[in-house]
Parts: structure tokens; C-alpha cells; sequence
């Protein structure tokens, strides 16, 4: 199946983390979500994802009359958990709750969710750990399911849950028709795997998609040097895409080929200030324009 004959059932969003609005970094340097919100409509795209808990407005109403006023639609709204921080989880999960209920107001399919930054210092979690992760995933999906929304989860470097052989332990461990997920090509990249095996490997199970290149001279950089991924961010590790190593021409046609339609979600993780020279509108229009070049 070509681009031509299903672009018109696939959407294009963008997401404030590609202007630096990044959880747990420093706020002071994050542009106005005003801002953000006007450079996402004009780099050309017709939804955003939500960003960090009260970034844009929370409440039903003002955020709906926010969003409208940009033209754009909410997609979805990436939350971090500490799911082997069982001292750490209830209180994330109840947050997360409140999320998915600003976003089943504005009619959004999805939440996505990741595991939250590892301590350092913290040990790899062990078997009954992951089984227990899973049970409470199991349930929380559950919980957004009766709001309305279904539940996918997304690699995060740094993360517990990080490296494709985390992601395939999770599924393993999960219901497939409760759990989902969300393949973002830049985080499965990162840790050195190839988006199109995801494609080929979670097939339908995959309902969302955040699509972001890699550069590779910087991953390698990352890996060598043991750099963190914030570290790893501020050196530009993400790029524009079409410029990188993530395959995001054929992991789209893939996507295609699969019969995938609703949202790509373009993403350059990025730290403000920027030290490329370039803008991120500038990036921002970069990656639409190659989408549009592929038919999207």
C-alpha cells in the first residue's frame, strides 16, 4: 500500500518536546506554550500532544478554546511513571489518571506512557519486579479503558523499560489487547535496535507512533562515552527526519504496508538553548516537509 492511498487516513502532529518542553528539566528556559502551539500550526501540523502536566491549560474548556484557536487537535499526552519505584507509583498512577481524563474530555484514542528516569545507582529490577510491573500496567490499562482510552507504552532511554529486549520482555509479560504500543522510532534506535524489526515484530499491537531520527555519530558518541540522555540530547543526538539512522522512510511505508492510519507524531527530542543554529521551527518544518515528500 502506498503513501498516495493512505495519507488521507493518516495525520501529522508535533509535540512540545520538540521546542525543549522536556519533563524534569528546567522550566525557566521552556518557550510559552503559546508559542509552541503557533509553530506547530504554522510548520504545518494538525495536532500536538499535551506535554508536561499543566503546560497548556487544564482545564476542559480552556484547553478545547486553546486548541481550537491553533487549529489543532489533541492526539495524545506522554506520562512517565516510576513503575519499579513501588514507594513512587501510586501517586504517578493518580496523576496519570487525571491525564487521561483531561484527555478523554477532548475525545483522544491513547495515553502513552514510559518508565520514569532509573536513580543512579538503582539495580536492574529482577523477575518478580517485572511480573509486578506488568500486573499493575495490566490494571491501570484498565482503569483509562473505562475513561475511554486505551493504554501504549513507549521505550525511554535512561529508563527500565529502554532497550527493544525490555520492550519484547513487557509484551511478553502483557495482554496485548490491554497493553499497546507506541513505537517510537527514535528511543528503539537509541539503544541500537532497528524500527522496522518493531514493525514487523508487534505488527498491530502497534497503535501509536512517535516517529524521530538518530544520528548516529552521536549515538556512538553516547555509547562509548557512557553519556546520559540528557547529555546525549544537548549533543544533538536526535536530528530532523530523513537525516538520521532510524529508517523513518521505510518504517512509515512499513506502517503503510501494515495498514496503520491515524496519528505520526513527530519528535526531535531537544534542550533549549539550542546549539545546532537551528530554530525548532525550523527543525520542525524540516521533518514535515519530508513527510510530505513521502506522501504525507
Amino acid at each position: 500500500m502506498s503513501a498516495s492511498t493512505s495519507s488521507t487516513r493518516i495525520q501529522v502532529a508535533s509535540a512540545p518536546v520538540s521546542w525543549g518542553v522536556m519533563e524534569e528539566t528546567d522550566t525557566s528556559v521552556w518557550p510559552s506554550a503559546e508559542r509552541v502551539l503557533a509553530e506547530i500550526t504554522a510548520a504545518g501540523y494538525d495536532g500536538t500532544e499535551l506535554g508536561p502536566s499543566g503546560y497548556f491549560p487544564t482545564e476542559v474548556d480552556a484547553l478545547r478554546s486553546t486548541l481550537a484557536t491553533h487549529r489543532l487537535t489533541l492526539t495524545s499526552a506522554f506520562v512517565p511513571l516510576r513503575w519499579f519505584q513501588s514507594e513512587r507509583l501510586p501517586g504517578d498512577i493518580e496523576v496519570l489518571i487525571q491525564v487521561a481524563e483531561l484527555l478523554a474530555a477532548l475525545d483522544c484514542p491513547f495515553i502513552v506512557v514510559a518508565d520514569g528516569m532509573a536513580v543512579p545507582g538503582e539495580s536492574a529490577p529482577n523477575e518478580s519486579a517485572w511480573k509486578k510491573t506488568a500486573t499493575t500496567m495490566e490494571d491501570v490499562a484498565r482503569r483509562v479503558q473505562r475513561l475511554g482510552l486505551r493504554l501504549v507504552f513507549h521505550l525511554e532511554a535512561g529508563s527500565h523499560l529502554a532497550t527493544p529486549d525490555d520492550q519484547e520482555r513487557l509484551c511478553a509479560l502483557t495482554d496485548p489487547e490491554l497493553v499497546g504500543v507506541c513505537l517510537d522510532t527514535g528511543h528503539y534506535a537509541y539503544s541500537f535496535g532497528n524500527p522496522r524489526d518493531a514493525v514487523r515484530q508487534y505488527g498491530r499491537r502497534i497503535r501509536y507512533i512517535h516517529l524521530k531520527d538518530v544520528d548516529p555519530a552521536v549515538r556512538e558518541r553516547v555509547a562509548r562515552d557512557g553519556l546520559d540522555f540528557y547529555a546525549a540530547v544537548r549533543s544533538g543526538v536526535f536530528t530532523p527526519l530523513g537525516r538520521g539512522c532510524a529508517e523513518i522512510a521505510a518504517v512509515v511505508s512499513d506502517l503503510l504496508s501494515m495498514g496503520y492510519t491515524g496519528w505520526l507524531v513527530t519528535e526531535q527530542d531537544v534542550l533549549m538553548p539550542l546549539a545546532n543554529g537551528r530554530t525548532p521551527l525550523e527543525n520542525a518544518r524540516l521533518s514535515r516537509e519530508f513527510l510530505r515528500q513521502l506522501g504525507l
